[in-house]
């Protein structure tokens, strides 16, 4: 149950003058807060320049046309060394979704190309 809708089941009932209007108001920040513009926090906008270069780092490599794992990249990239499978596995899926890099799957493993 999200807040909103509790909001909504507590003002369905009969409730004070004073506690309605208080909830309403609550209601109505909650209104307000959904349809405001959020700005990203510094944080993430580093985060995301940082995943931007080790992207940009994935796709050098891929340029040779080798078709490689996840595995693959963290050993041959120096900028991956040292991460989990799960955040290249991550960094490949957002190269996916541009459509700057493909992948298959053979044998068991997936492989990872420039398109």
């Amino acid at each position: 149950m999200t807040k909103r809708e509790a909001l909504n089941y507590v003002l369905s009932l009969d409730l004070p003058q004073d506690v309605c209007e208080t909830l309403t108001k609550m209601s109505a920040q909650l209104e307000k807060q959904a349809q405001a513009d959020r700005k990203p926090s510094k944080k993430e906008v580093e985060r995301k320049d940082a995943n931007e270069a080790l992207k940009a780092d994935i796709l050098v490599r891929l340029t040779t046309g080798d078709h490689m794992t996840v595995s693959d990249l963290i050993q041959q990239v120096p900028s991956l060394a040292g991460m989990t499978t799960q955040k290249v596995s991550a960094l490949m899926r957002l190269l996916k979704l541009d459509n700057k890099v493909d992948k298959e799957v053979v044998k068991g493993k997936t492989l990872f190309f420039m398109i």
